[in-house]
């Protein structure tokens, strides 16, 4: 596997973007805030971004006028749902119609053996809550902001954590998250430079290196590890682009594990 090449499980990308920007980003789960962002990102054909399909439980328009029937077939098309979830402090969408998005994209998850990469931040109590209504494959946990039990708790249901550099300072991470759970992620912003976004992931390897007491290095090759696991395990390999699965291990990607919608 090459672990040379750096590897962003969250970030935001925007979809209008030249493919000369986007190619120096790195290899990007770029996450969408919308189906309007979806629909136009689900047609992008850059060898190193996959694209989720995801709506924002912060961005009103986006709520209300979520079509359940429209997401399920952009996200058909995509390796990952993201992203989704709930958020309860800076959010001004009714909480039910958080939920009602959320359990929408959760129940395609499910369905569809997807990946999800969840907004959790300030809602580790719902959030949880919903993936025990709901199990998915491989629930992905953005912005964890949970206690230690919380923690504890969702990695006793199989979730994955993406670490921003924020998160990677949390000592909930060292002392209950297992390394084989940890992605490395940016949260890059929608606006800003693609080309940030590997400065970006660094930063936050060289962070998790200090909690993990590994090189950097070993904090690259533990992200492409276990994003080849998240792969194996829901089949969504004829799903990625091809640069993406070039890197990945053949076992990662037999057409034995295809699980496709």
């Amino acid at each position: 596997m090459n672990d040379g090449l750096s590897l962003d499980a969250h970030a935001h990308v925007e979809p209008t973007r030249t493919s000369e920007e986007l190619a120096q980003a790195g290899a990007v789960l770029a996450m969408t805030l919308s189906l309007v962002e979806a629909a136009a990102a689900v047609e992008r054909r850059e060898s190193l971004v996959a694209w989720g399909v995801g709506c924002h439980p912060r961005m009103v328009d986006a709520q209300a006028e979520f079509d359940r029937e429209r997401f399920e077939k952009l996200a058909e098309r995509a390796p990952i749902v993201g992203e989704v979830g709930v958020d309860v402090r800076w959010s001004r969408v009714p909480l039910d119609l958080q939920l009602r998005t959320f359990r929408a994209a959760l129940a395609f998850a499910a369905r569809a053996s997807r990946p999800v990469s969840i907004h959790s931040f300030t809602a580790t109590r719902l959030v949880l809550d919903e993936l025990r209504r709901t199990p998915v494959p491989v629930p992905i946990l953005h912005w964890w902001t949970g206690t230690a039990p919380e923690t504890r708790e969702a990695v006793a249901m199989g979730c994955c954590f993406s670490v921003h550099s924020a998160v990677a300072r949390r000592s909930t991470l060292r002392t209950a998250v297992p390394p084989e759970r940890i992605l490395v992620e940016s949260d890059h912003g929608w606006n800003d430079p693609p080309a940030a976004i590997p400065c970006r992931v660094e930063w936050v390897e060289h962070l998790l290196s200090v909690q993990l007491k590994c090189s950097r290095e070993d904090v690259r090759k533990l992200g492409w590890e276990n994003f080849a696991r998240i792969v194996r395990e829901t089949g969504i390999a004829a799903l990625l682009p091809p640069g993406i699965r070039a890197v990945l291990p053949d076992e990662a990607c037999s057409a034995d594990g295809l699980r496709l919608f």
